[in-house]
């Protein structure tokens, strides 16, 4: 063998090496909620519409650019999976902090994940007693310890070299309240405002920023959707108050985050989930059936709103019924 063709497969190993080298370095680099963001994205072709990410450039306090993913999964995904697991979640509850409650509903998604873990339960209950013990914020006429929307609680939940740390747990959560605990919510539909869910979740955030997490996810909040929903796909009355629900749930959360994302130092990436199976549950039909084009042709529409509704909020605009052609005025015009 010659000296140049050794010298030639000897340069093509290094390169070859070091290409490698840096993919792995890339995938490293990559945060739990692009990670997740990605997989999702390959699960289910038919959701692809309601994906976006969006970059908020570096600031004098943050001196790299806020990644933020708008993605249709689900967040037990993001707590079971080690590979999605963030660093920080914001997770609703009720205006009693209530754990065992049913309402809201996605709080389980929290609960269940800690009570198979007691010393973790233990923490985290001792933390919401001595929570209860403080004055209660909410004024008279509001119920509960916490103000629907405004108020945030952080609460530590796998703390490093804890029996909690091996959990399928974030490192710490934030609680904002969206429901009461014996639910009703969904009735006071002046209780969620875009003002009141944008203040909560600036608030979440920046409590979470300043304990160092720099990956956080949190679901849509506050929509009430899910007690007006019906079997029927197509059937338009509470399918279209469901839409104006969520894109107004979006609207309050992003407003929160333009908010947040000025003053921001150690969060790096944010997602905001919107779970698949009530998107799913809204627009799909059987493959091949006649309504299959409308549904889809729907199902666009709204992803479109959706994400307008996430870009004006990242701008510090409202959403409102004007955005939607009209649309929506008795939720999105609330004041």
């Amino acid at each position: 063998m010659s000296s140049g063709i050794r010298a030639s497969r000897v340069f093509v190993m290094v390169v070859g090496s070091g290409l490698l080298f840096l993919a792995g370095a890339a995938l490293a680099q990559q945060g739990p909620v692009a990670a997740m963001f990605s997989a999702d994205q390959k699960r289910d072709a038919s959701l692809a519409d309601s994906f976006l990410t969006v970059e908020v450039p570096a600031t004098s306090a943050a001196s790299q650019p806020l990644r933020l993913y708008l993605s249709a999964g689900d967040l037990e995904r993001a707590f079971d999976s080690p590979q999605f697991r963030p660093d920080a979640a914001v997770v609703p509850t009720n205006t009693d902090v209530q754990l065992r409650a049913a309402a809201p509903a996605t709080q389980q998604v929290l609960v269940e994940r800690a009570q198979k873990w007691p010393d973790v339960m233990r923490d985290l209950e001792s933390q919401i007693a001595a929570r209860r013990s403080q004055p209660a914020i909410a004024p008279r006429g509001e119920p509960g310890i916490l103000r629907i929307g405004l108020d945030a609680f952080v609460v530590r939940l796998a703390a490093a070299g804890s029996a909690g740390s091996q959990a399928p747990l974030p490192k710490s959560a934030c609680l904002i309240a969206t429901d009461f605990s014996n639910g009703g919510a969904v009735d006071r539909r002046e209780l969620f405002t875009q003002g009141r869910v944008r203040e909560g979740v600036a608030a979440c955030l920046a409590a979470l920023d300043a304990g160092g997490a720099q990956s956080v996810v949190l679901p849509l909040m506050g929509a009430g959707s899910s007690k007006t929903q019906t079997n029927d796909a197509m059937y338009e009355g509470q399918r279209t108050l469901k839409e104006c629900r969520l894109i107004n749930s979006t609207a309050g959360i992003a407003l929160g985050i333009h908010d947040f994302a000025e003053r921001r130092r150690s969060v790096r990436e944010i997602g905001v989930i919107q779970w698949d199976q009530e998107i799913a549950g809204m627009f799909k039909v059987m493959t091949g059936s006649q309504s299959e084009r409308a549904a889809r042709l729907a199902y666009r529409a709204y992803a479109d709103q959706v994400k307008d509704a996430f870009r004006n909020g990242l701008a510090g605009q409202k959403t409102t019924a004007a955005d939607l052609q009209g649309s929506c005025s008795g939720i999105l015009n609330v004041q």
